[in-house]
Parts: structure tokens; C-alpha cells; sequence
């Protein structure tokens, strides 16, 4: 804490264990591990971004470094000449490195070629390489052997934000230690502490609302109390300006929302969208938002305990009241739309036209599909809905016909495509979706006016719509089916028999020849089709 910056994530950056916040597992275990002088020759810390790995790795290198003890006999690392020299970036036996920037296999061997010299002041010469899964396999490859033997002299720390990504024959010779997201209390007593100590007026509501954005992290949460105090407007930073400075919407605003979808009422909700548009909420992060409400309330349904939490707020509370009178079922919808909708957002060229879409979609589902917690009570809503159908309905019904000739997967691909373009510049695209998700096109001809499907059952959502528009026209034939198999496990069962067909190839054979053990393990671009075959 010896950084004169006024920037606060490094003002108040950690210089020793003492204030590294709410790591206290990997505190206790390195200083023991540093007592004890059973040092590992390479650490690596992993976390999300934010939660100390770098701090952690200085501080180490300090420790390891430093010829200063307090009466204890622990290291003294702020009175340390060494640990200050490590702090200000000059002690020329800790070498920092990005490994985003220092990728290649010669940056490693440039490593490797070093390591071997004695340290110029400290008791070791130690490595920090951050981001180490942006190393290139030859990379790591180039260190395996130093890492299992190096100079006795020479320490390695390694910092990631994803271990997945880092071969385990690099992990397999580290010690290992998972930073953990700092928990809400923790962080949230920590900021208020450095709130006093800058004088920074800010309300708890406010301070709650960093916490919650920060996820866990510090230096993220830091980072925005440092913009707060900068974009207050008055002489206490409320929570208006958080949600303001950061494109959050009000949670106010998403449980009206909620609401909105629950009840069916369309219009109050593109009202609302409209508003927090003009307001800049930002697309993707409302639909973030309202996922996590809905995962709270399904949780909320199995543990009342969670009412208790002393971070929620009263329209916490009445939200809750309102949403535990819904069946786990009608949750769970909800969550597989938003869940579907934040895909179509990431992909679509218009985000806020497509939020409007998927959240139109959640209440057809929501307020079209009741309960399904139970098997019979579904069944007998079936049977409600036939004895209502139409006249016309029920015709196309009774003269379905037997199970449709078989057909290639080819053509079921490519049929399914001709009705899905037809459909969608016909129909309502709102519709296409779920009508698509509840159909198999077995036979489908524009020209001839043909169309023949397999549904679920003859009540499947969307149905009226398509029997309006398309039987008046078209030779309609149904087939009802149990389950229906999907476009995209077609699309994967062609894809396998286009496999099975090239490795028949006389091509693959000679492969074959020369690598016994050689496997086709994907085929692109399906349109192709017999143009795959050689």
C-alpha cells in the first residue's frame, strides 16, 4: 500500500499476505511451505480476472527474497530493501512476463537460456509469466525440462485465467492454488473501508450494486467505485449513477419485466423495453440480468433459506412473493428461452429488435404451455385441446398417413431448409421458432403445394397458425409422432455417415496404410454433400 497512484486499484494494491483479501487457504499454505523451506520449483495460481494472481506471485517473490525477519522470525517484507525493489518494479532478479505478448518457443528458450545464471541480489532468480495459457505448445514443450530441474537458484510462478488451457504436463509439475472470488461481505466491508479512508460518500445500496457487478473480483470492484467517484454528480454516489455509469437496468425494471412475461402482458413489456433502450441498458446485459433472476427464483422454490440473505432488498423480497406462486416447471421454460434468446442476441445484427422477440417468445411459451410438473394433468390439457380444435384440424387428423417412406439424410436436410426460408418470409417470424421446434418436415414442395410433417401431437404450440395459412392451399398430410428427432440430429447423423463413407475410400485406405491408428473426426459444410465424397 505504498503506491502514491491515485488510481485505487493500485493505491490500495496489496504489498504483503496481511492485505490480500479473502485468500486465507493459499495465505496459510505458502508461508508454511516458505517456514518449513519446502519450496515447489513452479507455482501456478488460477482465478477469474481480478482476485490477486499477479499480486499473489509479487508477493512470493518477496518473501522468497527477503533478508528482513520481524521477531517472529517471518519475513518483514515492508521494511525489506529487497521486497520494496520487487514493489517498484526494479529488482533485477524477478522478471515479469506477459506470455500474451511472449508467445513463442523462443521467448522460452530465451528463458531457459537465462535461468541458469546465479541472481544478481536476491536468494532467487524467479519467473512470473502471466496469461501462461497464451504460451504456444512448442512453448511449453521448451520449459517442461527446466520446470521439473531447475537451478536451485530459480523459482517459477505462474498466473492464468484459464487452467484448462495449460497442458497438464506444465501442471503436473506445479503447485497448484485456486484464488477464489471474493465473497459478497468480504468485499463489501473492504470498500467501505477504503470509501473512508478516501472520503468517498457513497450510500450502501450503492456500494452493494459495485459488489454485485464486480463478481467476486477486486480490482474489478476498485475500478468502479474509482469511476463512481469520478462521475457523481452530487456529494453521495447513489445507486442511479452505478446503474447509470455501467448500463445496468434498474432490478426494479427487470422484475416489472418479469412480471410483464408471467402475466402476458405484451404491451406493458415492449413499453418497458423501449424505456430502458432509450435509457442505454445495454441488450445483452438485460437478458444476463434476467436469467440470473430467473436461476434465483428457481433455486429460491427449493431453499426458502435464501429469503434470509442480508443482501436483498425489499423489491428483492415482494419479487419473491411474487414468483414463488409458479411451478418449477413454468421456470424452467423460462430459463431454456432466455437461455436460447441470449444466443440469437449474440449472433443478431438488430440486439435490441431480437430481446423484443425472445421476450414475446417467453410469454407465448410461459402463458401457452401451463404447468408441467405433472404427466396427467398435461394429458388432460391435450385432450381439452382436441375436443376444441377445429373442424378443419381435425380432418387433416384423420386422414394422416402411415410412416412416410424413407428418405437421405441429404434430403432431410435440405428439405427442412426449403420449408424453414419459405415459412419464415411467409409467416410470422415470432411463430417460426416454435413451430420449428415442434415439427419434422418429412415432404415438403412449394411448387406441387405439398407438405407433410411429423408433430408431437396434434395440439403442438403454433399450431392453429399453420394450419390456417398453409391448409387451404397445400395437400397437408400429419403424422404424429412421440418424439420428434431435430434438424441438428440429422444434420450430426449425416455428418457421421459422410464420415463412414470417406473412410471406405480408396483415399483413406493409402492413409490408412501409412497411419494405422488415422481417424476422420469431422466433416464440414453438410451442403456439400457428394462433393465430400473423395
Amino acid at each position: 500500500m505504498k503506491y502514491q497512484s491515485k488510481i485505487l486499484a493500485l493505491k490500495y494494491r496489496p504489498s504483503n499476505f496481511q492485505d490480500l483479501i479473502g485468500q486465507e487457504y493459499l495465505v496459510d499454505t505458502i508461508q508454511k511451505s516458505i517456514e518449513l523451506n519446502k519450496i515447489p520449483n513452479a507455482y501456478i495460481f488460477t482465478g477469474i480476472r481480478g482476485v490477486g494472481k499477479t499480486t499473489t506471485a509479487r508477493i512470493v517473490a518477496k518473501m522468497l527474497n527477503c533478508t528482513v525477519f520481524d521477531k517472529n522470525n517471518n519475513p518483514d517484507l515492508d521494511n525489506c530493501e529487497q521486497a520494496k525493489a520487487i514493489t517498484e518494479d526494479r529488482h533485477p532478479d524477478v522478471i515479469e512476463i506477459d506470455a500474451a505478448s511472449n508467445t513463442s518457443v523462443e521467448n522460452a528458450r530465451d528463458i531457459i537460456e537465462n535461468v541458469k545464471y546465479n541472481p544478481v541480489l536476491g536468494k532467487y532468480k524467479v519467473y512470473i509469466i502471466d496469461e501462461v495459457h497464451m504460451l504456444s505448445k512448442s512453448a511449453f514443450n521448451a520449459l517442461l525440462k527446466t520446470l521439473e530441474e531447475p537451478p536451485p537458484h530459480s523459482k517459477f510462478i505462474f498466473a492464468t485465467t484459464e487452467i484448462s488451457k495449460v497442458p497438464i504436463t506444465i501442471l503436473s509439475r506445479c503447485q497448484r492454488f485456486d484464488l477464489r472470488r471474493v465473497d459478497k461481505r468480504t468485499l463489501l466491508n473492504f470498500l467501505e473501508g477504503i470509501a473512508e479512508k478516501e472520503t468517498i460518500s457513497i450510500s450502501k445500496d450503492a456500494l452493494s450494486l459495485i459488489v454485485k457487478a464486480s463478481e467476486g473480483s477486486v480490482r474489478d470492484s476498485l475500478s468502479i467505485l474509482d469511476q463512481a467517484n469520478i462521475f457523481k454528480s452530487e456529494k453521495e454516489i447513489t445507486v442511479e449513477e452505478i446503474i447509470n455509469m455501467l448500463g445496468f437496468a434498474k432490478q426494479t425494471d427487470l422484475y416489472e419485466l418479469s412480471k410483464y412475461i408471467l402475466d402476458n402482458n405484451l404491451l406493458k413489456l415492449i413499453a418497458m423495453l423501449d424505456e430502458m433502450y432509450q435509457r442505454g441498458s445495454e441488450t445483452s446485459k438485460i437478458i444476463e440480468d434476467m436469467m440470473n433472476i430467473i436461476n434465483w427464483s428457481c433455486k429460491l422454490k427449493i431453499n426458502k433459506e435464501l429469503l434470509n440473505d442480508e443482501f436483498l432488498t425489499e423489491e428483492d423480497k415482494n419479487f419473491a412473493s411474487y414468483i414463488i406462486q409458479f411451478d418449477q416447471g413454468k421456470l424452467n421454460i423460462f430459463w431454456q428461452s432466455l437461455i436460447k434468446g441470449y444466443d440469437e442476441i449474440k449472433i443478431s445484427p438488430q440486439p435490441h429488435s431480437t430481446l423484443e422477440m425472445v421476450l414475446l417468445r417467453c410469454a407465448f411459451l410461459l402463458n401457452d404451455n401451463q404447468s408441467i410438473d405433472s404427466e396427467e394433468k398435461k394429458k388432460s390439457e391435450i385432450n381439452q385441446n382436441i375436443s376444441q380444435a377445429s373442424p378443419n384440424l381435425d380432418q387433416v387428423i384423420q386422414n394422416k398417413v402411415n410412416q412416410p417412406p424413407k428418405i437421405s439424410l441429404k434430403d432431410k436436410i435440405d428439405i427442412h431448409n426449403l420449408f424453414f426460408q419459405f415459412y419464415g418470409k411467409n409467416f410470422s417470424p415470432l411463430m417460426a421458432g416454435i413451430i420449428m421446434e415442434n415439427i419434422q418436415v418429412v415432404e415438403f414442395s412449394e411448387k406441387n403445394k405439398i407438405l407433410h410433417i411429423n408433430v408431437i401431437d396434434k395440439n403442438f404450440n403454433g399450431s392453429d397458425e399453420l394450419y390456417k395459412n398453409i391448409n387451404t392451399e397445400y395437400e397437408l398430410k400429419v403424422t404424429e409422432k412421440k418424439e420428434i428427432t431435430t434438424i441438428e440430429t440429422i444434420k450430426s447423423l449425416y455428418k457421421q455417415e459422410l464420415i463412414e463413407q470417406e473412410m471406405k475410400t480408396d483415399e483413406f485406405k493409402k492413409v490408412l496404410a501409412k497411419f494405422p491408428n488415422a481417424k476422420i473426426i469431422d466433416v464440414e459444410e453438410l451442403e456439400r454433400g457428394d462433393e465430400n465424397d473423395g
